[in-house]
């Protein structure tokens, strides 16, 4: 056999360490790409946890707030089952219901033509001014649609502090209109309560109206200028494709999930912090 000529042999021995340089170099690279698509992977499964706890958190969240005002709603609707004439028992039960329910800021007794028949704060009596609310939506709504929810306004004797107003009008048409003002304080301490990451609430008119910073609620913060909250408030409120990563209101990139409160149109919402990208 003829064997092959020096300078042919080292051609051939230097195709052969560099073939299998690169197949070594292609080897350790498609290493790397295995690691790096394997944390990838973990980093998109660990994100999606992330989300669906956020959002459990934001659904129990809106249905502890929903549930806490339709207990009010149901003891308040027992005022108006009963006879206008029954006056008396009407004031035994409003009193009995401002006692128990420390949410409860006011109640309001109107009769069949919209004016005050009674007043009362903390169980205690009002002499009444028979002021006329016949205009008033609290009274021209529940009237109509037999109960009113109120958007969330700031009052009180400091007028900063958010309460919401639920009426409700009786079976009868003569029983007229009973009217709740309600500390919405309660939901702040709700959504203080979230254990991971933060919670908060906005209205339908995309108000702030509920956060663990009350400060931020008595400011009556807008967030109709941050793009992302009112996607994802149209998303959580109408349906549509999800928002789970944006920016706070502080500017920090978030994942953020978030459930409607029905039927008041609010919807709140659970971020949590995402970490600076590398």
């Amino acid at each position: 056999m003829k064997l092959p000529h020096r300078r042919q042999f080292f051609y051939l021995a230097g195709a052969a360490a560099l073939g299998g340089a690169a197949l070594g170099t292609a080897a350790l690279g498609g290493a790397e790409l295995g690691r790096a698509a394997a944390w990838l992977a973990a980093q998109t499964e660990r994100r999606a946890l992330q989300v669906q706890i956020l959002r459990l958190q934001a659904e129990f969240v809106a249905a502890k707030i929903g549930q806490f005002i339709k207990e009010i709603e149901v003891q308040l609707g027992w005022t108006t089952k009963l006879s206008p004439d029954a006056i008396e028992r009407r004031v035994d039960a409003l009193r009995l219901l401002s006692q128990t329910s420390s949410a409860i800021a006011e109640l309001l007794l109107l009769d069949s033509s919209g004016r005050e028949q009674l007043k009362m704060s903390r169980g205690a009596i009002y002499d009444c001014c028979k002021t006329d609310f016949s205009q008033d939506p609290k009274f021209t709504v529940a009237m109509a649609e037999g109960f009113y929810y109120g958007p969330v306004y700031l009052g009180g004797l400091s007028g900063q502090w958010p309460y919401m107003t639920l009426a409700l009008a009786g079976t009868r048409h003569d029983a007229g209109v009973s009217v709740a003002e309600i500390d919405v304080k309660f939901i702040c301490d709700i959504v203080g309560g979230v254990k991971i990451g933060q919670a908060y609430v906005i209205d339908a008119q995309g108000r702030l109206i509920a956060h663990p910073d009350i400060s931020m609620v008595l400011r009556n913060t807008d967030t109709m200028h941050f793009t992302h909250l009112q996607a994802a408030r149209t998303a959580g409120v109408h349906g549509g494709e999800p928002v789970h990563e944006a920016r706070d209101i502080h500017g920090h990139d978030v994942l953020i999930a978030y459930a409607p409160v029905v039927p008041y149109g609010w919807v709140v919402f659970v971020e949590l912090p995402l970490p600076p990208s590398r």
